[in-house]
Parts: structure tokens; sequence; C-alpha cells
């Protein structure tokens, strides 16, 4: 196992998350991670689209067992604030005199109503690290259009359509998906604008958009439909490219991923000690690689007929021997019962502050072989208020008198 994390790169790095719902705040919460002091800021009645999330998931939403609202936010503290008064812009000034890194998801008329647009920022705090999050980028008919992750990334880039079975309906998007991607892009063109400015003593504005994030992950796919009369031409079980790239159903009615890449040094081995058919393996239709795609349907129809004589186990065993590449296609809640997940920390037992115990994902980045450690869970609506003002100069009269008047909870 492991060692506990005692590498914290960014320590003493100070983060203002200024950003609501999921994509925004999981950069802040990546950074949280990697030992920055981060601070969030929510209106006086919360991120309600991040603390209400668990609805729509399944998941519990009370404010003592809100695994959602977990996961986008444990490592951070909080603060709740009405920015939408004078006093209250006057807080998050003071915060960002003290600030590294200012993330925000802000639509830009509300920046610019809050004072908070990177041009009014960057002129009062030069060494300020202003991070951007939208949908479709600042440019563009589109640029002021709202984009969650749902659409912008998951239905904009193509996804919904062109994965998934030939001539089947689009995809229902999966929550999340777009938002932890373009998160994590963001936290590391905020590391690299933190090198930078160590270099210059300049800060800089960071920006990115869910659309792009997806476009760049689909990259290979893209250019393949561009190359591709009508389109990108999706494989299918049927259909695929080869056979040693398809998914088969065992007998016992689970369903196995091979995917051998390099065709032609797998071929041979998986008809001997897979298959079981040694002969196969000089069939001039399947033999090299180019021959295999000109008859991928054969060979699919092939390994599907002997697939399906065999349970999971057996197969496992025969793929393990050969060395092939192969997945078990694995169900979401199945993932806390994968030894190589918990091994090593992917996936991990999380109390909340109810005393039921859930899962969390942990951070993918490890430094040294350290294990994530969470050392705060998601704080509750402002309940880090009176910590951070008296921080930045606030007198507890004073506290007092912004909670008195509704300015802070």
């Amino acid at each position: 196992m492991a060692k506990a994390t005692t590498t914290y790169p960014l320590a003493g790095v100070k983060v203002l998350d200024l950003s609501t719902l999921l994509a925004a705040p999981i950069s802040a919460l990546a950074l949280a991670d990697w030992g920055a002091d981060v601070i969030k800021v929510e209106p006086l009645t919360g991120d309600y689209l991040a603390r209400m999330i668990g609805a729509t998931m399944n998941c519990p939403f009370k404010p003592d067992d809100n695994i959602c609202f977990e996961i986008i936010n444990r490592n951070k503290r909080g603060i709740a604030v009405d920015m939408k008064t004078d006093e209250g812009k006057a807080i998050i000034h003071k915060l960002l005199t003290n600030t590294d890194v200012m993330i925000t998801n802000f639509r830009p008329e509300a920046l610019k109503r809050l004072d908070m647009d990177y041009e009014s920022v960057s002129k009062k705090f030069p060494r300020l690290i202003y991070a951007y999050l939208n949908g479709y980028g600042d440019k563009g008919q589109d640029r002021n259009k709202p984009g969650f992750d749902l659409a912008a990334y998951f239905v904009r880039s193509g996804i919904s359509v062109e994965f998934g079975e030939p001539g089947t309906e689009p995809l229902p998007p999966v929550a999340g998906f777009g938002d932890t991607t373009t998160g994590t892009f963001l936290a590391g063109g905020i590391c690299a604008a933190l090198l930078n400015r160590a270099r210059t003593n300049k800060g800089c504005k960071v920006q990115i958009a869910l659309y792009s994030a997806a476009l760049w992950s689909l990259s290979l796919d893209i250019a393949s439909a561009n190359n591709t009369e009508g389109g990108w031409g999706r494989p299918s079980r049927s259909k695929p490219r080869h056979g040693l790239l398809n998914s088969y159903k065992t007998s016992d009615g689970r369903w196995l991923t091979i995917m051998a890449v390099d065709h032609d040094r797998y071929w041979s081995v998986f008809c001997k000690k897979v298959l079981r058919i040694p002969e196969l393996a000089d069939d001039p239709r399947f033999s090299k690689v180019l021959a295999a795609i000109e008859n991928g349907e054969s060979q699919a129809e092939i390994i599907r007929c002997e697939f399906e004589k065999h349970a999971l186990a057996e197969l496992i065993h025969r793929l393990r021997e050969a060395d092939v590449v192969y997945e078990v296609c694995q169900r979401w809640h199945e993932i806390k019962y994968d030894p190589q997940a918990i091994e090593n920390n992917f996936i991990m037992k999380y109390e909340l502050p109810s005393g039921r115990t859930d899962w969390i994902v942990g951070n993918p980045i490890k430094f040294n072989g350290e294990d994530m450690v969470v050392s705060r869970r998601a704080p509750l609506l402002g309940e880090h208020g009176a910590e951070v003002l008296k921080e930045i100069g606030y007198s507890p009269d004073q506290i007092t008198a912004l909670r008195e008047k509704k300015i802070v909870i």
C-alpha cells in the first residue's frame, strides 16, 4: 500500500473558487488535493445546483450526507457572501489581495456586474492567475451561450451521436463526464501559469471551454471522420474494424472486450491459446491486419461463436495466458469491488459527517507514489466564514455586523 500524501506541490498557493456546479469547482478541487488553500465562495442560498445534484443522481443530498457535493468540494474551506452588495464585493476584493488563483465560470455579464471580469480584476491584481471556464469559448456567436457539459461537451462534440451502435438514437449524456475532464485540464493550465508567474512575476488569464476540451479528447476520431467519405463510420460489434477490436458475450452473460491494437502481433497466439483453433492463424483472410480489416465481419463472427461457449473466468484465464489485451466490461457499481482500483486508491471509502460510509474516486495524479488524503470534508454553507474574514482583517464586531446585515452567513 502506498504511503499517505506528504508531498503537496501547491502548498502555500491560495485559490479563490468563485464558481458553481461542476467543471470549474472540480478544477479548484484538483488544486486543493495537490495542497492549495482553496476557499469556495457561495451565495447566501448556497451553490444550489451543486448541493442539490444528488437528487438527480439517486444519492442523498442532506447537509451532513451529500456525497455528490463532497466529491466536488472536499479539501476546501467555504464562505457564503452576498456579492451583489458593496460590502460583499469588498470582501471578495480583500480576499483577492492575498490570492494567487481565482477560478470562475460565471457568465460575462454577471462578472461585469460584480466588477470581477478579467479586465477589471487584472488591473488591480496584476499577479493574479485568472482561470475562466465556459461552454463555448471567448469568441464567436455562441461565446455567451450557457453551456453544461451535457450539451457543450457531450452533444456538440458529437459524442452522443457517434458513440454506440450505428443507426441507433443519440446516447443520453453521462453526468459529469465532460465537467471532470475539462476541470482537470484547467487545473493543469493553472499550474503552467503559476510556473510562468514565478519566472515573470506576471499573472495571466487561463481559459478553457467544455466544447474545446471535448474536441481535444476526440482528436484522433475527428481526424478519421475528416478522412472518411460521409464522416466517421462507427464500428459495430457485427462489423468491427477487425475481430481483435471488439466486444463479445460469454456463456454466463458477461461481456469481454478485446483490444489487441497490434493485430499481427496477437493473432497467432490468440488463435492458439484463446480460441484453441491453431489452424485459423494462417487463414489468409485474417493473418495480416489489412486482410483482417477487409474481413472483420467474418473474423468477429468466428470469435463470437467461440466466446459464447465459455464462461468469463475460463476466457480470462486463456487471455492472460496468451498475454492478449482485454478487459471485462465492468459496471460502475462493481468498481468498489475491483482489487486493482482499491489497492491503488483509485476508489476509496469515505465517511460522511452523518457517519454513513460511501465511496469517492481518488485524484488520479500521485506524487512520489503517495495516496491522496482527504484532509477536510466539503464545507457546510458558510462554515468557515468567520475564520476566513478574520484572516483578511475583519474584527469580530465587523463580522457580527456583516452577519446581521445578511452580507455573510
